[in-house]
């Protein structure tokens, strides 16, 4: 797998993660929210080779998310 492919990889799971994790904590009675997020965070591991998340989620944000991504983040 080449590392743009990887990258490309990771970038996606990235911006599913901020997707479902936005949706989730405005709803987070919601079992679809909930099953969704939960998804995201295990492909985002997988992608970052991270154990949790948040250090995923980091973990990808350190290797240059796609613009898409930059321009909805607040944080």
């Amino acid at each position: 797998m080449g590392t743009s492919r990887v990258a490309g990889e990771v970038g996606q799971c990235l911006v599913s993660y901020r997707s479902w994790e936005r949706r989730f904590l405005m709803s987070p009675a919601d079992s679809e929210a909930r099953e969704g997020f939960e998804r995201a965070v295990a492909a985002l591991c997988r992608a970052t080779g991270e154990r949790c998340g948040r250090e995923a989620a980091e973990a990808a944000q350190r290797s240059g998310p796609p613009a898409s991504d930059r321009e909805g983040d607040f944080e």
